[in-house]
């Protein structure tokens, strides 16, 4: 396939952290295993950030993406999406990016003179109902594309009461390059783990004008008490900014706390830590609970291609995950504690029911092909 498709990824230069890298490398290994002939990594630069400090980051970025054959793909933008005016590092620019076929954009914030230039483009939600909360209200502003994806299957669904701004949003899974995440024998002492940031102070307002918090802090407060009434050990490496009181917080409850910073700084090391878990515990932002929003976290189907058994909170009906084995969702604590309780009792057949899910529904190149057909034929 004679193709070339430009991914519009987010803060990838100013904050290349592995898990983070990781929701738009599965995207573009799985391009590139669908047939694209060429995959562009497209990022807007700060400029207040001084030229000495980009080439620097320029340089982290491009050694982290090299493992998987992109470190000469990245193309970077002005936030009014022009060349850069002293760019030096030898990054693609506008021109080279918008002569892709297809600009697949993960980002809420490209200016819309640099999408019109792409034949076509399609915006992929990863934060369904948060998203369409925020354009509505004016906190964001999202140029127009040619189609409109989202991870949330609950989105525009019967029953959904929230922003649909008008569009039609085509469901496609989150996913994983299972070629690049093999499954892996579990280590003998592994923990339950997840991934996450911690406090960040956002906060969503429901139409009745009720306030709550939306971070993973407020998401885990229900269920700090799951260690004390399970047997499997159970790790949360979050980014705590140095902040010890909450760590103590955490730990005297019987969770064992990472800096996550630490554990998962490269797509490799967060790669490594997945894969040397015994399986996920994982929250959702409260948003994604309360809307039904059926969100899925990508860091979530890296687990389950490794071959580790997943227990997550439950934000909504899921065809793909409702009644599967090597996946046990939530809502209270009671129901945690008996999904970790299940999970163990037949551990082996829900790790290679992990691998199966994955292979069967969010195997990269499968879902890439499907965007591809959808979008250009």
């Amino acid at each position: 396939m004679s193709v070339t498709v430009c991914i519009g990824t987010s803060n990838t230069l100013g904050y290349p952290q592995g898990g983070h890298l990781w929701v738009f490398l599965n995207w573009a290994l799985g391009f590139r295993a669908a047939g694209a002939e060429r995959v562009i990594w497209l990022d807007v630069a700060d400029l207040d950030d001084p030229p000495a400090g980009r080439r620097e980051r320029i340089a982290l970025l491009r050694s982290r993406l090299a493992p998987y054959g992109l470190s000469d793909a990245v193309a970077l933008v002005t936030p009014d999406g022009k060349a850069l005016p002293d760019d030096d590092a030898g990054c693609l620019g506008p021109d080279a990016a918008a002569a892709a076929d297809f600009l697949f954009d993960l980002r809420w914030n490209l200016p819309g003179a640099l999408v019109r230039r792409f034949r076509r483009s399609a915006f992929l939600d990863i934060d369904p109902g948060i998203l369409q909360i925020a354009i509505e209200r004016g906190r964001m502003r999202l140029a127009p594309h040619d189609v409109y994806f989202t991870i949330g299957e609950g989105v525009g669904a019967p029953g959904w009461a929230y922003p649909t701004l008008g569009q039609t949003w085509i469901h496609v899974p989150p996913c994983v390059s299972t070629q690049h995440w093999p499954a892996q024998p579990p280590p003998s002492d592994g923990a339950y783990t997840t991934v996450s940031h911690w406090e960040m102070k956002e906060w969503m307002i429901d139409a009745d004008g009720t306030a709550y918090k939306n971070d993973k802090q407020a998401a885990f407060r229900a269920f700090l008490e799951l260690p004390r009434s399970v047997s499997a050990r159970l790790e949360l490496a979050i980014h705590l900014a140095g902040d010890r009181a909450e760590q103590a917080i955490v730990e005297a409850h019987g969770w064992q706390v990472r800096e996550a910073h630490d554990v998962a700084a490269s797509p490799q090391d967060f790669q490594r830590y997945v894969q040397r878990s015994r399986g996920e515990f994982g929250c959702a932002k409260p948003a994604f609970v309360r809307m039904r929003t059926s969100w899925i976290s990508d860091r979530t189907v890296c687990y389950l291609a490794s071959g580790r058994p997943v227990v997550i909170q439950d934000t909504g009906p899921s065809r793909y995950l409702d009644g599967r084995a090597g996946v046990r969702r939530f809502r209270t604590l009671e129901q945690a504690t008996a999904c970790v309780h299940d999970v163990e009792a037949a551990y082996a057949a829900h790790a290679s029911a992990a691998r199966a899910l994955a292979e069967e529904h969010f195997d990269a190149r499968a879902v890439a092909s499907r965007v591809l057909d959808y979008v250009i034929g």
